[in-house]
């Protein structure tokens, strides 16, 4: 269990979870879907299908897995049916189907085809950490991470949370740090960027692999690109993407932290996720004190 992927939320007001947490978890765990569902969306265990609990904490941090299950009825099948049936209604009573009456008959059609459909699951990790008053999900994409925040705001009733973002916009920094060339410590350049015109039609630049630093990238910077994305190393441990709306993306460890982690041998499930939670919230909670000296 490692968090590829790191949207960060701060609290607007002092949380603590309530007394009775894990029993608010169970009213809203995870259940297969019924023969008429086309999704279900509920909290697993961090620990496997097998265990019943619900969230595994270390310190003030707290540790929640959600499950998501959708049934994949694919659109060539479900179109073809439903051409199908308009032409027989077509022949049979000698008029044409109107938009709305087709409508319905696919609706009719997905819920009849929904109990031969495959499943598709997916796990969406994130960590409650009451200390920094913040909570972070490894989701990419932002309705991913409001999706488990809903989840959980329907468990505990109330949440306040927003976006943990600066003052100024995110490509202000990013630009300034590439341009001087200097980054807030303890971060490095990694060796990926992309720039973009602020002109609705203007280019875009996207550098892999590349010395950051060179002379034509500070030219379009020269010429008015922004940095939307930035590679970064923190603290020689964890590299990443970071981008306009604060999410880092292709987060991964370095070989100097794995060569640091202590590896057991044969772990239990509970053992490794264990392991993993202590180190995830220790770099990640470090991080995220780092980032927000660095946004100001």
């Amino acid at each position: 269990m490692w968090f590829k992927n790191l949207r960060f939320y701060q609290f607007s007001e002092t949380f603590s979870l309530p007394d009775d947490f894990s029993e608010q978890l169970a009213e809203h765990s995870f259940h297969p879907c019924s023969r008429s569902d086309q999704s279900s969306f509920g909290w697993s265990s961090p620990f496997g299908a097998d265990n019943e609990v619900l969230t595994h904490s270390l310190g003030n941090c707290w540790l929640l897995c959600a499950k998501r299950e959708e049934k994949v009825l694919p659109s060539t099948v479900v179109n073809a049916q439903l051409d199908e049936k308009v032409r027989q209604i077509s022949e049979a009573e000698g008029r044409s189907v109107p938009r709305k009456e087709k409508q319905n008959l696919k609706e009719d059609l997905i819920h009849q085809l929904l109990p031969q459909a495959f499943s598709r699951f997916r796990q969406s990790w994130g960590y409650i950490d009451l200390d920094r008053q913040i909570i972070a999900i490894d989701e990419s994409a932002a309705n991913k991470a409001e999706d488990f925040l809903g989840l959980l705001r329907g468990s505990v009733g109330s949440l306040p949370v927003r976006p943990v973002s600066p003052s100024d916009a995110v490509e202000t920094y990013l630009t300034a740090w590439l341009q001087s060339a200097e980054l807030p410590n303890p971060f490095e350049f990694g060796d990926e960027a992309e720039l973009r015109s602020p002109q609705a039609d203007g280019g875009i630049i996207r550098c892999k692999q590349e010395d950051l630093t060179r002379e034509d990238i500070q030219a379009h910077l020269a010429g008015g690109k922004q940095v939307t994305r930035l590679g970064l190393v923190w603290q020689e441990n964890l590299e990443f993407i970071i981008e306009s709306d604060m999410a880092l993306k292709r987060v991964k460890p370095t070989d100097r932290l794995l060569d640091a982690k202590d590896d057991l041998v044969d772990p239990s499930p509970e053992e490794k996720i264990d392991a993993d939670f202590a180190l995830v919230s220790a770099e990640v909670g470090l991080l995220f004190d780092d980032l927000k000296r660095a946004f100001g």
